[in-house]
């Protein structure tokens, strides 16, 4: 059995939070992941899971700004982020994006100030040399003319949950596909026959943890290491085993996010 596997996106910080970094980790080990990347949402955040990073030989972590920040990152914060980004144990710019899903007390920044935003940290992105993991809640259109207005940019989209068609465009842009847990639960039929269709080398798989945790964890605390559940419930659907999902998502995270290499040096 193929023991290779890789949790693209979570949030370390935020179990570290809930005194479950240990737990998470320990777990991770176990289910035989090779490489775990934690996800910064801004700068504080991004600095949090670099220092994670740090520690722990199997972790990396990504450079963020998420569409829930109140405002764009100014030029200072940019230099910051540049800086972090330069870090050995950074592997992406991420998350970034647009989220339509306004809801008081969970997400009011208006839809301008997400596109700045967003705007600034995909030209961080090109002159780093980085991926982009991006969010896309309800944004599906938005998103692909934001990709495709800045020449250069290339990535995840994080958490995908739009329908085969959308998965085709977004590949056509030069950008893999996440499957989350999502696509473990009911009703999700456009993204399982999304899941189908994308080709065996544009895909990956996330836990989003701690959210997320997919069928039949569904409604706990989401760690990395039920990324396998995922791998599993993505094996059943394209009818291929276990092993060729594994092989499939960890050799595509591997270039995509220039895992190949890290992981390599890591372990020398």
């Amino acid at each position: 059995m193929s023991r290779a596997l890789i949790d693209t996106h979570c949030h370390l910080a935020l179990l570290e939070e809930r005194g479950l970094l240990q737990r998470a980790l320990e777990g991770a080990d176990a289910a035989g992941l090779e490489a775990i990347v934690t996800i910064g949402v801004n700068l504080e955040d991004s600095e949090r899971n670099c220092r994670i990073a740090e520690t722990h030989p199997r972790v990396w972590f990504s450079v963020g700004w998420d569409p829930q920040q109140p405002r764009p990152p100014d030029e200072a914060e940019l230099r910051e982020l540049a800086t972090l980004l330069r870090h050995p144990r950074a592997v992406a710019v991420g998350e970034v994006g647009l989220d339509l899903f306004f809801r008081a007390g969970y997400h009011e920044t208006p839809l301008d100030v997400q596109r700045r935003s967003l705007m600034r940290m995909l030209e961080l992105a090109v002159s780093e040399e980085k991926p982009v993991l991006i969010h896309d809640r309800e944004a599906h259109d938005e998103i692909i003319d934001a990709l495709t207005a800045v020449s250069g940019v290339r990535g995840v989209m994080h958490c995908f949950t739009g329908d085969a068609s959308h998965a085709a465009r977004c590949v056509a842009l030069g950008f893999v596909i996440s499957f989350s847990g999502i696509v473990t639960f009911p009703r999700a039929d456009a993204i399982q026959d999304a899941a189908r269709g994308v080709a065996g080398d544009m895909y990956v798989v996330e836990t989003d943890a701690p959210f997320l945790a997919p069928v039949p964890h569904r409604g706990t605390v989401n760690l990395p290491e039920r990324v396998a559940d995922t791998v599993s419930a993505l094996a059943r659907l394209r009818r291929v085993a276990d092993d060729a999902v594994r092989s499939d998502t960890t050799n595509t995270a591997r270039r995509i996010l220039a895992l190949q290499h890290a992981v390599a040096d890591s372990r020398s």
